[in-house]
């Protein structure tokens, strides 16, 4: 591995900032979501089951960032760490755990999708099975974050989070990570949105209009722009890691690590702008919010005491 000392082409300010803006829209934002998804009775359906499972998988992705916040803060003010570095290769585990539930939920919404839009009957028996799917989510990811942190995750040179882990630069792994962790799951959004727009117009679920195609449309627009703007950059600089490593592919490697955590700001939006429900609760609730506090104004109004001159 390079020097990191020599290797720090960006300043670590623009870690801290990134990483700390990360923490606070997507713990404000997830927390949101996981309330509507949870205790919001309008909310269920098996899309709701992959959302639930995507924000609960945000939210333990952003309590993972505090520690790589104070990791910059501490090299920023130019200090030194205590911070041990089997607890940076769990911390780390942890990110990649969440990172790659992100890109499999993702691809589970898309493709439930597609089969509530284009078999909307025959498919009606998978679908109830949403959670089951979750659950074998958790699993493989599970199993992969403890087999990356016992046999491949060893000390880097640096700090904390400093400079990229070992693994990244095995084929093994990589292609692993690539294929399985990207292509698989691109893939899978990228069949199932073109042929759910080539079956919606014949599609009487459409047809009928029990199904929106703008709503449609928008999210499969969304869930592409968000899975290729936060994964498409990670897993280009892993591959470029099988050959070469220099000063840039490192500084591009943490670059595009924090672009990856960026998805857990960007779902929420995904929840909203893709689903109706969630929005109208919204808006119900915002109304509910202006009534009651009119009732209140309205309740002090007639119970103040009136003064004569």
């Amino acid at each position: 591995m390079t020097n990191n000392s020599s290797c720090q082409l960006v300043s670590h300010v623009l870690y801290l900032c990134g990483y700390s803006i990360i923490l606070l829209l997507g713990l404000i934002m997830n927390c949101i979501a996981i309330y509507l998804f949870f205790f919001v009775k309008k909310l269920r359906s098996p899309t709701i089951v992959y959302m639930k499972n995507l924000a609960s998988t945000d939210l333990l992705l952003v309590s993972s960032i505090p520690l790589k916040i104070y990791s910059y803060a501490i090299q920023t003010s130019q200090t030194n760490s205590n911070v041990q570095y089997w607890i940076c290769n769990i911390t780390g585990s942890f990110l990649l755990l969440n990172m790659y539930g992100s890109i499999f939920l993702l691809t589970c919404i898309s493709f439930d999708r597609y089969l509530a839009v284009c078999f909307p009957l025959r498919s009606r028996r998978l679908r109830q099975k949403a959670s089951w799917i979750c659950v074998g989510v958790w699993f493989l990811n599970i199993t992969s974050c403890i087999v990356n942190y016992l046999v491949l995750a060893t000390r880097t040179n640096g700090s904390c989070f400093d400079g990229r882990p070992s693994f990244v630069t095995k084929i093994g792994p990589t292609i692993g990570a690539i294929t399985i962790g990207f292509l698989f799951p691109l893939g899978v959004i990228v069949i199932s949105s073109v042929a759910m727009l080539r079956s919606m117009k014949q599609s009487h679920v459409v047809q009928e209009g029990l199904v929106d195609k703008v709503k449609v449309i928008r999210m499969l627009a969304t869930n592409t722009a968000i899975f290729l703007l936060c994964f498409l950059p990670y897993h280009m600089v892993l591959l470029l890691y099988q050959f070469m490593d220099n000063c840039i592919l490192e500084e591009a490697y943490q670059i595009t690590l924090l672009t990856a955590c960026f998805n857990t700001v960007l779902d929420p939006f995904a929840y909203y702008f893709t689903t109706d429900t969630i929005r109208n609760v919204v808006k119900e609730e915002i109304k509910a919010g202006k009534k009651f506090l009119e009732l209140s104004d309205q309740s002090i109004e007639k119970n103040r005491p009136i003064i004569s001159s």
